[in-house]
């Protein structure tokens, strides 16, 4: 260490005996290797100002990147890392290093006088930076302010860290002029968002998405400067151009395309869909609908269009969200089929690890956390809604790369209506805001544009034009109500599939419930025919071989029962003969159809039957009681007069007939994603936040006033929060095994090639699921905690997770 004498910026001297370390790797060989706060600072704001360039912001990210550290630049901070890597002990987080950030920006730049761009681009910085390794309230639901929080709080080497910030790392003329470029940059963003919202109320949401936005570039390029230097590498980036990527990726799609046949109507129809999607090269950005019947090759005319579009508008990546994993793995492998070059995809659809978010100290495990880097990714609709909405850092991580790049939302009648305030105007900013295009696919398309909070659609959105005469080759099928006034019991319905087998040769039974599904597969599985089931109790790997085995047996025209729930009922690409649906919203009826005589191989129109349980308790499912109502609405009306809704429950009237009873029976803020036990909602909290706003004392008035750290813990796509676990089903069995050594232990990257691998021998669990789990024994933690993997006895090779601990015999005949 090197003493060194120099006047600060007060003209008194400073001492510095010690560097300041922002990390330390210990090196067997080598010794110990020091990045000090200084280098590190630097680095981050680099990468947060290039991360930013899309959005007009880089000076934003630039200081945002260059002050997140600040509070490092002190004795006590040095002090904890060194102990910390010698393996001496002290406490996770007990220097706070993030609220020094914070109160610089604040002394300098806020003035509750002053210009009210100054403050709100010093709050959106300051938020970001105090937020890097957790977010905060800006009003927090008891009415105190988390701004003024960070300015008085004591005991944090603020003097200390500030002085050697300064003298170190960033003088005041540096930030000074950073900060004024960043006040034009913020000034032009917001004239931009303006554009996004139709409200004062809109607005404040938006720039809720905006600062969330700066802060995901924070994040990410934190723990990418972190993981270069803990691994000596750099990491690999796209390139800067990526158009001679999507043109080469497009010619391979085309020229397989051309190997399809034309001669049946279907073809035809399928060939007119994929050219109508080709031509979309020439659209503008936006808000765009694929609205096209199943069977009709959405997969590939989405990708198709997705490429055609990125190829002349030089997009940064392509986006798959798909809403459940069987159908993830089925178009993944059609995505790569086409694609030919596996290095340019990336699927996530699991969280496996669990991330300890200590709000001021980095879990290493976040490294390991996906950053959507990959040119394209194939996700789910969880994975991509808590990209926009969760509170963990390691999906706030992933925002940023969705800037400038094409979405495909497949089967976007998936999204939880009461998050669609949030999830329309999360797209209403990423198109008009971060440049992103939006294509939403479904055969049975949400009036998304006709809700309190709506999609802003772009001009003539439907890049294929409803025409009835195109749908025709795709109606195969007619649904028919069977619901009987108390229900089926279970045998009854056993009954009734055993006599549409003996007509059909397969059937289908969807339920909404994965003890109704259970039940019958348990009536059923002595049939004299192959019964199989299938849930998300099961892994993906497992499913996947599941439908592998339907598909076979359906090709050779062998007798089968598949009992399910939804997970089958959209995109998967299953043809029985027969369908039951057990009653639900008219869109996952429709959905069901298609899985149904699905290329017309039975020559005949088959049936889709609705049917009932008896005694059937939703319990949390409530939105598909809602759902129940607007079907029996639109079944009754369809009766009365059949031929206006083109004489099909499938038709265009049909669908949008049935999404407005389903909307309008809504109470008003019911979209909004209601937090009873805190008494506001999601979007209140992102937007006015006038409920905390109204508790509160301080007569400062924030603009950037959200309650970001409630609204993220609040925030989970389904009604109960769910936790990934490795089961031992396959080559899951050897990955546990593995992930328990001591090598997967202290080997970070020999750790996530294994979790890679992972990935498809993982199970979602809701809390009590796992609670009832724990309570039996039947979990065991890998790699610390940071894992959870289930006993080979709680895994059943029919049904997925056991919970009675059966050793695979539950349902041995």
């Amino acid at each position: 260490m090197v003493e060194i004498v120099e006047k600060s910026t007060e003209n008194r001297e400073v001492i510095i005996t010690e560097v300041f370390p922002a990390h330390i790797l210990i090196d067997k060989r080598k010794g110990e290797h020091i990045q000090t706060v200084g280098e590190h600072c630097c680095n981050v704001a680099r990468y947060t100002r290039e991360t930013l360039m899309p959005l007009g912001l880089p000076s934003t990210g630039e200081l945002a990147g260059l002050i997140h550290d600040a509070g490092k630049f002190c004795r006590a901070f040095s002090e904890y890392i060194y102990h910390a890597v010698r393996g001496e002990p002290v406490r996770r987080g007990s220097v706070n290093h993030t609220f020094a950030g914070v109160r610089l920006l604040l002394e300098r730049y806020f003035d509750p006088a002053g210009d009210p761009y100054h403050n709100m681009t010093c709050e959106i910085l300051a938020f970001a930076v105090g937020s890097h390794h957790g977010q905060f309230d800006c009003i927090d639901p008891d009415g105190k302010d988390g701004f003024l929080h960070r300015l008085e709080k004591e005991g944090i080497s603020y003097p200390e860290s500030k002085e050697n910030f300064l003298f170190l790392c960033a003088d005041t003329q540096k930030l000074d002029k950073l900060f004024e470029q960043s006040v034009e940059e913020i000034k032009q963003a917001v004239a931009i968002c303006k554009t996004a919202a139709k409200s004062t109320e809109e607005l404040l949401f938006v720039l809720s998405l905006l600062s969330r936005s700066v802060l995901s570039a924070l994040i990410d390029a934190d723990r990418r400067d972190t993981a270069e230097f803990m691994h000596a590498m750099d990491f690999p980036q796209p390139p800067r151009d990526m158009r001679p990527v999507w043109q080469k990726s497009l010619m391979r799609v085309e020229k397989k395309l051309l190997e399809f046949g034309n001669e049946k109507p279907i073809d035809q129809a399928r060939r007119v869909i994929s050219d109508q999607c080709r031509a979309f090269a020439k659209r503008e950005g936006g808000v765009y609908r694929l609205w096209v019947p199943t069977g009709s090759g959405k997969t590939l005319a989405g990708l198709r269009a997705a490429l055609a579009f990125a190829a002349g508008h030089d997009s940064t990546r392509l986006f798959f969200v798909i809403p459940l994993l069987g159908v993830l793995e089925q178009n993944a492998k059609v995505i790569r089929e086409y694609l030919q070059d596996d290095s340019l995809i990336l699927e996530h659809h699991s969280n496996v690890l669990r991330i300890k978010n200590d709000r001021d100290e980095l879990d290493e495990n976040e490294l390991l956390c996906e950053n959507w880097r990959s040119p394209v990714v194939i996700t789910t609709l969880v994975q991509f809604l808590n990209t926009l909405f969760d509170g963990g850092t390691s999906s706030i991580r992933r925002m940023n790369a969705l800037a400038g790049s094409v979405i495909i939302l497949d089967e976007v009648q998936s999204v939880p209506r009461r998050m669609l305030s949030l999830f329309n105007l999360a797209l209403n900013f990423l198109s008009k805001v971060c440049g992103a295009t939006v294509i939403l696919c479904s055969a049975t398309q949400p009036c998304l544009e006709e809700v309190r909070h709506p999609v802003s659609l772009a001009a003539n959105p439907d890049l294929v034009p409803y025409d009835p005469a195109l749908w025709q080759p795709f109606l195969r099928t007619e649904i028919i109500d069977r619901c009987k006034p108390d229900g089926y019991t279970v045998g009854e319905l056993a009954d009734f599939a055993l006599e549409e087998l003996d007509r059909f040769g397969s059937v289908l039974i969807i339920c909404n419930k994965k003890e109704q599904a259970r039940a019958l597969y348990q009536e059923l599985h002595t049939a004299d025919a192959k019964v199989f089931h299938l849930s998300t109790a099961m892994c993906m790997a497992h499913r996947i071989d599941t439908m592998k085995q339907i598909n076979a047996l359906l090709s050779d025209k062998a007798r089968v029962i598949c009992v399910a729930t939804q997970l089958v009922e959209a995109g998967v690409d299953f043809s029985f003969g027969c369908v039951m649906r057990a009653c639900a919203g008219m869109d996952n009826i429709i959905q069901a159809a298609g899985r149904c005589n699905r290329h017309g191989e039975v020559g005949c129109i088959c049936p889709v039957y609705i049917i009932n349980f008896q005694g059937e308790k939703l319990g949390f499912l409530r939105e598909i009681g809602e759902s129940q109502t607007a079907t029996a609405e639109l079944l009754s009306s369809f009766a009365k007069d059949w031929e206006a809704f083109d004489g099909s429950l499938q038709s265009e009237r049909s669908i949008r007939y049935y999404y407005r009873r389903l909307f309008d029976a809504m109470p008003r803020q019911a979209q909004d994603y209601s937090v009873s036990e805190l008494g506001s909602s999601l979007y209140e909290m992102l937007s006015h936040n006038s409920v905390f706003r109204a508790k509160g004392q301080n007569a400062v008035f924030h603009t950037i006033c959200q309650a970001f750290r409630s609204a993220g813990d609040s925030f989970q796509v389904f009604d109960q929060e769910n936790t990934d676990v490795l089961v031992p089903y396959g080559e899951g069995k050897t990955l546990i095994e593995e992930l328990g050594s001591e090598r997967a232990r202290y080997d970070l990257y020999y750790r996530k090639e294994l979790l890679e691998q992972s990935k498809p021998y993982c199970a979602a669990l809701f809390q009590y699921q796992l609670r009832q789990l724990e309570e039996g024994h039947g979990l065991e933690p890998l790699c610390g905690d940071a894992i959870l993997s289930v006993l080979p006895e709680f895994y059943n090779t029919h049904t997925g997770i056991d919970f009675s601990g059966g050793n695979q015999s539950f349902w041995e005949a």
